[in-house]
């Protein structure tokens, strides 16, 4: 077991995305971005609140785990390793080219979690190299390591790291760590990508017209 910080537990002051992921097992329909597209025995797909883009997706654990890089269990990751190709060839089908990112928090309250002290994992329709972003929007240049899948994020939270895990779109896994990561700093690149630069902000900028219609777009490919 992980030696870990004091305050890994969902803070009494949960925003809103944290009360969805927490009630998970009730799910209000009413909501758009309150819907499970789809659900595996331990994870669960649904749309993400502020979704800059048509068809983003979150996957969560439905225990809750700071960031996934706090799962141990091999067969925990073989089983999201797998929902994860799943979702990701629907993905490929209805929206094309997509990546995959973690903000991977050790402790809560800290602004890799981008305000989030739950681990969730993006899959975003985009085209652009988010590494390549980061470092030529914001002059940001981790040092990024290959890792042969997500599973070695568990070394970062053993060693007592935050990290920022990345998948391109060719299916290679990188890993990159630092002290000081910005709050959203993935986001921040997409919205400058698409011309959204000051909308970037989740909590502000919910975007409930793109999840919406990332809504009816899967629901006719998981409902098979």
């Amino acid at each position: 077991m992980y030696n870990v910080c004091e305050t890994t537990k969902c803070p009494q002051n949960c925003n809103l995305v944290i009360k969805v992921i927490m009630s998970i097992k009730k799910f209000n329909d009413s909501e758009s971005y309150n819907v499970r597209l789809y659900e595996t025995e331990h994870f669960a797909v649904i749309p993400s609140l502020g979704s800059i883009v048509e068809g983003w997706l979150l996957i969560i654990p439905k225990e809750h785990y700071l960031s996934y890089g706090y799962i141990e269990l091999q067969t925990l990751h073989d089983e999201l390793n797998e929902l994860i190709d799943y979702v990701g060839k629907i993905v490929k089908q209805v929206y094309g080219d997509y990546v995959i990112f973690e903000n991977g928090a050790y402790c809560s309250n800290k602004l890799v979690g981008c305000g989030v002290d739950y681990a969730h994992i993006h899959i975003v329709p985009t085209k652009i190299d988010l590494v390549k972003s980061v470092k030529d929007y914001f002059g940001i240049n981790y040092n990024w390591k290959h890792i042969p899948s997500m599973d070695m994020t568990s070394t970062y939270i053993s060693n007592g790291t935050p990290y920022l895990y990345y998948r391109n779109q060719d299916g290679v896994s990188f890993i990159a760590t630092d002290s000081n990561i910005p709050s959203q700093l993935f986001r921040k690149a997409i919205a400058r990508s698409v011309g959204k630069e000051e909308q970037y902000d989740w909590k502000s900028n919910p975007f409930y017209e793109n999840v919406a219609r990332s809504v009816l777009a899967y629901k006719q490919m998981f409902d098979k």
